[in-house]
């Protein structure tokens, strides 16, 4: 089984958290569970630089963000990183704080690369 950690973070709380993904048969990327983790110990725990590319679908066992509890997420277009997406039109990147202006079509599909913190 093949499985890593990816990182998101919460644009309500500004904190950032690891997302557990597994690879499946079929080779769909799977989260199965989200926790809280620091900036130390992400790094040193290499998370910072998985890389992870295809279908993010999540178990029905997935609680969501630790924070604010969303299942989905977007990606910045700007820096590519993950974070948080409960329905809103439009939102600022938590990590980079570019604008994405409005949001009209979600996916499944990802292509995410740990990167700088």
């Amino acid at each position: 089984m093949e499985a890593a950690v990816i990182l998101a973070k919460c644009p309500k709380k500004k904190k950032l958290y690891g997302i557990r993904v597994q690879k499946m048969s079929d080779g769909d990327w799977w989260r199965t569970w989200a926790f809280p983790v620091d900036e130390k110990r992400a790094h040193k725990e290499g998370y910072d630089t998985t890389k992870v590319q295809g279908s993010l679908y999540y178990t029905k066992e997935y609680k969501g963000c630790p924070y604010c509890e969303a299942k989905s997420f977007v990606q910045c277009s700007g820096c590519f990183k993950i974070f948080c997406w409960n329905g809103e039109e439009q939102m600022t990147c938590p990590w980079c704080n570019g604008k994405l202006g409005s949001i009209v079509t979600t996916t499944e599909k990802f292509h995410v690369s740990g990167g700088d913190i």
